[in-house]
């Protein structure tokens, strides 16, 4: 087994999402924490659409996988937008709760496949479930159907953003602490 220099970077690709679309998202959560302790709502800080993550690496391996980022066929730039809830594995009884991500999805299909492909030639392994875009918002320790009056307000209050174009992805670096994790951004590369 080779010896690693250094420490693991926890590292991951994404889209980040701009303040106004994140000022939606962030207003509809306050309501979600005001009426409901099921979840452990995530802050507006580390919302992002996931696109490759790639766990914890030797930092030999984040620099490789930053110089195959800079060399992904680009797709150009896109229109998402975020519209709706959902869970993981459902709503009924989620373990994690989503924002969807609606719009140009054939462009963030194939950017997605273009970061695994250089996620691949530095080493990191290929992901074998679907991929399906989205925002993760809340998680929970329960297999328990959510009480039916949070459920139904999380249903009927739609959660709905104005589109905004895609231009950049980021490799962010991600240390988790007792009070969260902190993304610190390792590269921006153009689409």
């Amino acid at each position: 087994m080779p010896s690693f220099s250094g420490v693991l970077l926890r590292t991951f690709v994404c889209i980040t999402i701009p303040k106004p679309q994140l000022k939606i998202l962030s207003d509809w959560l306050s309501a979600r924490r005001r009426e409901s302790h099921e979840f452990r709502w995530a802050y507006p800080e580390t919302m992002h659409i996931t696109l490759k993550f790639c766990g914890e690496r030797p930092s030999e391996t984040v620099d490789m996988l930053l110089s195959n980022l800079k060399n992904i066929r680009t797709t150009g730039p896109f229109d998402i937008n975020i519209e709706g809830i959902g869970g993981f594995p459902d709503l009924v009884r989620p373990r994690v709760a989503w924002a969807g991500v609606r719009g140009d999805s054939e462009r963030l299909i194939a950017i997605r496949n273009e970061v695994e492909k250089a996620a691949l030639k530095a080493s990191i392994p290929k992901e074998n479930k679907k991929y399906t875009p989205h925002i993760t918002i809340g998680r929970r320790n329960s297999d328990l159907p959510l009480p039916e009056k949070i459920l139904s307000s999380m249903e009927s209050e739609a959660l709905v953003t104005e589109p905004w174009t895609v231009r950049e992805i980021t490799l962010m670096r991600s240390e988790l602490s007792p009070r969260g994790p902190r993304h610190t951004p390792l590269g921006l590369f153009k689409i």
